[in-house]
C-alpha cells in the first residue's frame, strides 16, 4: 500500500501525469504540513514545491491541515505569551 501511493505520488509530482482524487488528498496534505520537502529530497526543491503547490491548490485536504496547523501556533504562541507574563 505504501509503494503504491509513493509511486502515485511520484508519477504526478515527478512525471507530471494527472492527478486522480486519491492523489490529490495526499499531495495537498503533504504541502499544507510542508513535508513535501522530504518525501522528494531527490528531487530539486522549487520544481517539488512549484507542482505540489499546483496540484494542492483548493484541495479541502491541505486548507484544513493548514488551518489546523495555524491555529496550533497561534494556540503555543499565546500559552508561551501567558506563561512569560505570569
Amino acid at each position: 500500500m505504501e509503494r503504491e501511493l509513493r509511486e502515485r505520488l511520484a508519477s504526478v509530482v515527478v512525471d507530471g501525469a494527472d492527478p486522480d482524487d486519491r492523489t490529490c488528498g495526499p499531495v495537498a496534505l503533504l504541502h499544507a504540513a510542508r513535508l513535501h520537502r522530504q518525501a522528494f529530497l531527490e528531487l530539486p526543491r522549487k520544481r517539488v514545491e512549484s507542482r505540489v503547490a499546483k496540484v494542492a491548490e483548493g484541495h479541502w485536504a491541505g486548507e484544513g491541515v493548514r488551518g489546523a496547523i495555524r491555529d496550533v501556533q497561534t494556540a503555543v504562541a499565546v500559552v508561551a505569551v501567558v506563561t512569560a507574563v505570569s
